[in-house]
């Protein structure tokens, strides 16, 4: 596996983990206080999980380019 396609892994990722973001959020809106922290606290990890694919994808990508 090349840089470019470890990159393009990591991108994929990150795409998925936003579909779950987005599914939390609209959860978010339906739900009591006491669920809401739960969901709170699940977006805060996804979040997380999702920038850090975008970097990595990035690095991975800039490495392949030849600037990295």
């Amino acid at each position: 596996m090349n840089y470019y396609e470890w990159s393009r892994e990591y991108t994929d990722t990150a795409e998925k983990l936003n579909e779950v973001i987005l599914r939390l959020k609209a959860q978010r809106k339906k739900s009591n206080l006491s669920q809401k922290k739960e969901i709170d606290a699940k977006l805060a990890q996804y979040r997380t999980c999702y920038s850090e694919c975008l970097r990595t994808a990035d690095h991975l990508m800039q490495r392949y380019r030849g600037v990295a």
